[in-house]
């Protein structure tokens, strides 16, 4: 009997399976759940990435195969959701799909409600997962995720409008035309 149950506790990492949630809500271990809301919650709980920045669909395969290679596991159904059917989402959940599935597999399903008609998800059977991580892997030495998501965020300028005349101090004064016209004005000096 005792050497059954060392069997087993040796045995256990190996055959165990677990609930994969990527939102945090309950689910069996059968799935790979990245749903609902893939981007946002890929963006919200793993690795965030501003809106614009370049090969923005690349970026998002990269943090999805990271959810993906270590917390999944062959054999676990995967399934994605896009909200509003986002050619980004399109886009990147091909990418992801053909790295951790067969392509025969993978199933484009409609979620439509009258809010969101565009919604769709993609389900399909993880069998890839070691050649993902190889994938990864690979791409991650070449260049970091993060190195990428730092060269290609949307540069910032101020609004050189603004700063081309110097602010003035107003401390409560208001001219005739504010007052009796109801017009904005500047600042009497």
């Amino acid at each position: 009997m005792k050497s059954l149950f060392a069997i087993l506790v040796l045995l256990a990492p190996f055959i165990s399976t677990h609930a994969v949630s990527l939102s945090g809500r309950s689910t069996d271990e059968t799935v790979c759940d990245l749903s609902p809301s893939t981007s946002y919650n890929l963006t919200k709980n793993v690795l965030f990435v501003e809106a614009g920045t370049r090969d923005e669909a690349e970026i998002y395969t990269r943090i999805a195969l990271r959810f993906i290679t270590s917390k999944c596991r062959d054999g676990q159904v995967l399934i994605m959701h896009s909200d509003f059917g986002d050619p980004l989402d399109d886009r990147f959940f091909r990418d992801v799909s053909a790295q951790v599935c067969s392509a025969s597999k993978v199933q484009r399903e409609s979620t439509s409600t009258t809010e969101a008609p565009q919604s769709f998800q993609i389900k399909c059977p993880i069998n890839k997962l070691r050649e993902a991580a190889s994938h990864l892997s690979a791409i991650e030495r070449e260049k970091p995720t993060e190195a990428k998501i730092a060269e290609g965020a949307p540069i910032r300028r101020p609004d050189s409008a603004n700063d081309s005349q110097p602010k003035r101090d107003c401390k409560g004064s208001l001219s005739f035309g504010q007052v009796v016209l109801g017009m904005g004005g500047k600042c009497s000096d």
